[in-house]
């Protein structure tokens, strides 16, 4: 139980700091762009067809674009924005980015929901368009929009379950690392039940604000002035929740950061067992005056990009010939500073659970991407398998596949999602680190597993212009200590070698 407090923590501040920012500044803009949406319609008070048409088309765009496409496609516009393409701020970006039009869309639809005869009402006493927006639709309206805002919030919990695309952290992303691909029920369990807890509170915090708004709003119409001054306490009121909301937002980042102190050395990692061996060297890496941020990635590619754009200093996942594919493919320059382990790849049963027992026409999983789908096919040849025409070459694909005499057919996959569907298959090559997070163990679960001799040694690995920084160096003699080597041999039993 200690463990899983401890684990929640971090990413309920995450996932909090993401909602409260994001709901703050979405809803600001998101309110304005709704009043627009409404007044500048033809006939109205502010009327500007072409401004309408404008607005109207600009919302309907940002409605239409996925948030899992929209993360990615304004990377840009974050780092611009927040100095970095990866971490819990640089997530805040397309979250705001995205639900302004959601939140400009809910709005417009509240406000068209005020009696027309308020609005007459307080035109015929010579109201300005602005009072009328400020004295009529928004007081008329606060009680939409808070349930509006409600909605928009509890959204946004499950947008930022995507910022593990970016390394933003938060409970959805826990979930998926550690509870879904690290085959942790409590982690999930966990998980659910603060999710539930927070978006609960949120619906009851929106409904108690929106019933008090209700009955302190009575119909303009038969109050005249005096529901004026009224109204007018009441957006007051909304004004000033808002400005709460974003003191409250201020607060959680400050609470959040407040440890931070100097800019700490960023290394993007795999959860298992690359952020695990990082964190046991913490604390020797703290008495030389070196504070790590380590940075957990769903996928292989992220990595290198982050650190390519200078959003990280180093990262600890990959082998040398993945690096060199990446690069070649990519146009990037990432180097690798120093080999710490081997993790042997491995054949592991699905329905079938020996290698002699498959027969025409099973199913093989292996990963997609190029490197790791070459190492896969490498495997199957070295299991007797397959036959391979490029021999031992790392840039094999399966149309090098010669020799199948079973009629296997190999299916391609994302590397993280192997060990939940090998039930679906009759055997999958699994990598190592996604083994061990779903507890397999390669030295007794595995049918067949690499030499020891394999060149797929993980390193440490850096830009050109950075592989002489003392922190970096500090990093690698940490990683190659007798210290790191004696708990690697020890957490791992052999499933992790020791590369130097």
């Amino acid at each position: 139980m200690p463990e899983l407090l401890h684990l929640l923590i971090g990413p309920t501040l995450e996932t909090l700091e993401m909602v409260i920012t994001s709901a703050a500044v979405s809803g600001l803009f998101g309110t304005v762009l709704g009043v627009l949406l409404v007044v500048t319609e033809r006939g109205r008070v502010l009327s500007a067809p072409w401004t309408y048409r404008v607005l109207n088309t600009l919302t309907n765009i940002g409605r239409s674009i996925p948030f899992i496409i929209l993360l990615v496609a304004i990377i840009p516009f974050t780092r611009w924005i927040v100095g970095s393409a990866i971490g819990t701020r640089a997530a805040i970006v397309p979250l705001i980015v995205g639900a302004i039009p959601y939140v400009g869309r809910l709005v417009e639809a509240t406000l068209r929901e005020v009696d027309n005869g308020v609005i007459e009402a307080v035109l015929t006493m010579g109201a300005t368009p602005w009072q009328v927006i400020r004295k009529a639709y928004l007081p008329e309206a606060v009680p939409g929009i808070i349930r509006a805002m409600t909605v928009v919030s509890i959204t946004l919990v499950s947008y930022s379950a995507m910022a593990g695309a970016v390394g933003g952290g938060g409970l959805g992303d826990l979930a998926i690392r550690y509870g879904y691909q690290g085959f942790r029920t409590d982690v999930m369990v966990g998980t659910v039940a603060v999710l539930v807890l927070m978006i609960q509170g949120m619906q009851w915090s929106g409904d108690v604000f929106a019933r008090y708004y209700q009955r302190d709003t009575a119909p303009a119409l038969s109050r005249g002035r005096r529901s004026l001054s009224r109204a007018s306490r009441a957006t007051a009121a909304f004004v000033s929740a808002g400005v709460v909301l974003g003191g409250l937002a201020a607060g959680v980042v400050t609470l959040h950061r407040s440890a931070a102190g100097p800019r700490p050395l960023r290394v993007g990692v795999c959860p298992i067992p690359h952020a695990e061996i990082l964190e046991h060297l913490r604390p020797m890496l703290r008495r030389q005056g070196i504070e790590l941020e380590i940075l957990p990635f769903n996928d292989y590619i992220q990595p290198n990009l982050a650190l390519s754009s200078g959003d990280l200093d180093a990262n600890f996942f990959q082998h040398v010939p993945f690096m060199e594919r990446f690069n070649h493919d990519h146009g990037t320059h990432v180097v690798s500073v120093a080999r710490v382990h081997i993790e042997p790849l491995g054949l592991y049963p699905g329905r079938t659970r020996t290698t002699a027992r498959l027969r025409d026409g099973d199913v093989v999983a292996i990963a997609n991407d190029p490197v790791n789908s070459g190492r896969g096919l490498l495997l199957l040849q070295a299991a007797g398998l397959i036959q391979l025409r490029t021999g031992n070459s790392i840039n094999t694909t399966v149309r090098d596949i010669v020799g199948n005499p079973r009629h296997l057919k190999i299916r391609e996959l994302e590397a993280a999602q192997l060990p939940r569907s090998v039930e679906d298959a009759n055997a999958a090559v699994i990598n190592t680190n996604y083994a061990l997070a779903a507890h397999l163990d390669p030295l007794k679960d595995a049918l067949f597993v690499e030499h020891s001799d394999s060149p797929y040694a993980n390193v440490l690995a850096t830009l050109p212009s950075r592989a002489s920084e003392p922190r970096i160096l500090a990093l690698a003699r940490a990683l190659q200590s007798e210290d790191d080597r004696k708990f690697i041999l020890r957490k791992y039993k052999g499933a992790v070698i020791p590369a130097f």
